[in-house]
């Protein structure tokens, strides 16, 4: 249910930052803010880099929510604004320019984003003051984060921000500062509440709140998961290390040479392309790679699916995790049965053997296992599907998750 209109004039003009928006790997992030905007909450966006359109559903492209974006055209402007905000107040924006230079990004890269992360603070300060913006919310805990910690150095206007998974692990250098002076903080999966409370004292645990991101995808039309030979696999996201698909295509392999064929469809761009279709070689005629698709062909794809396997791990001397990843979810609303690993967040949605199948990340005989004791039970595997989708549409629902992110930005502003 939206928000009344009659009060919807005293409810906190809030923006979000990040670094793109829309984005085709943040659809969480799209339908928190649409979902906000479609309740009647004053939101808009503003980007702290261009606009980034490839592989976007046509609903993502024409949304109606407000969005500003900076980047490289931007560039003289905000130059502009730095230097005459400097020139006006030097010790202020001096203090602030210090602490953003001299601390201890955990890369080049993390430096650079925050580097420029303060000047778009800068830069958006006085037009946030004059535009009556009462909150900020930075959509990751990096470069967004610091833009919103800038601007309320400046002009004091309340802030928060989300954590979500590399832009806390490792920490991005400033994290204990942003914590520190912000309104309120929002670890989007359990794994990170403690993680983030680490860097405060403990009478400031309460500054960090556990809100889950709201559903991303529709249940109409569930799966209806035949379990016929070949069965049926597809797993979905980034082809990065920390998704695990490597562990994937080995357990594919075993299960073939246990004379169980199944066939697998992943769903995603990156930069193991190569390296994965090397690794799928063996049975390369059953392993399908589709590259980075818009979201609204997701559905279709995990209606058509058996099982979503999720093999997610943690790279070796890292600290990189998936959190909760949403495909899962997706997963789960769609009525497919999931099997993924131990990693993270992801025990708060797949509970063994429950509303899905765990198994230890990286052991491919447990992923191979996992996923032949599914497709030898379907009745089983219906069950924990039909778990699954109860427990997502009840823990994740709007009124549960956004109706959460509308009462700590009043609270806060």
């Amino acid at each position: 249910m939206g928000t009344p209109l009659s009060t919807v004039s005293s409810l906190p003009k809030t923006v979000y930052l990040a670094l793109w928006f829309p984005l085709l790997s943040e659809t969480f992030v799209f339908y928190e803010v649409q979902g906000l905007w479609r309740r009647g909450f004053p939101v808009s966006v503003v980007t702290l880099y261009g606009e980034r359109k490839k592989y976007l559903a046509e609903h993502m492209r024409n949304t109606q929510v407000p969005v500003r974006h900076l980047g490289i055209p931007h560039i003289l402007p905000i130059a502009a604004a730095v230097i005459a905000r400097l020139v006006r107040q030097p010790r202020l924006v001096g203090g602030i320019l210090r602490r953003i230079l001299f601390a201890k990004w955990r890369d080049a890269e993390m430096r650079l984003e925050n580097y420029w992360a303060f000047c778009c603070g800068v830069y958006l300060a006085d037009r946030f003051r004059k535009e009556g913006v009462r909150h900020i919310h930075g959509a990751w805990a990096s470069g967004p984060a610091t833009a919103a910690w800038v601007i309320h150095q400046l002009e004091g206007i309340p802030y928060s921000f989300t954590a979500r998974a590399t832009d806390v692990r490792p920490p991005d250098g400033f994290l204990g500062e942003k914590l520190a002076d912000c309104a309120f903080a929002r670890a989007d999966s359990s794994f990170n509440v403690p993680h983030m409370r680490s860097f405060l004292p403990d009478d400031k645990w309460d500054k960090v709140h556990l809100v889950y991101n709201t559903l991303t995808m529709s249940s109409e039309g569930t799966a209806a998961v035949p379990m016929q030979s070949p069965c049926r696999i597809i797993c979905i996201g980034r082809l990065i290390e920390k998704k695990g698909f490597a562990y994937l295509i080995r357990a594919a392999i075993r299960l073939y040479g246990e004379g169980v064929p199944v066939d697998v469809t992943i769903v995603g761009g990156g930069g193991l392309m190569h390296t994965l279709k090397s690794e799928a070689q063996p049975i390369h005629e059953h392993v399908h790679f589709t590259g980075a698709l818009p979201h609204d062909r997701i559905a279709g794809m995990l209606r058509e699916s058996d099982i979503l396997v999720m093999p997610s791990i943690i790279p070796e001397g890292t600290e990189q995790s998936d959190g909760l990843p949403t495909v899962i979810v997706e997963a789960m609303r769609m009525g497919v049965p999931v099997v993924s690993t131990r990693v993270a967040s992801i025990g708060d949605v797949v509970i063994d053997n429950e509303t899905g199948c765990l198994v230890p990340q990286k052991d491919v005989p447990a992923l191979a296992e996992a996923i032949k004791g599914l497709i030898f039970d379907r009745e089983r595997a219906l069950r924990l599907a039909q778990n699954a989708r109860a427990l997502v549409n009840d823990i994740l629902s709007e009124e549960k998750t956004l109706g959460r992110m509308e009462e700590l930005f009043e609270s806060a502003s």
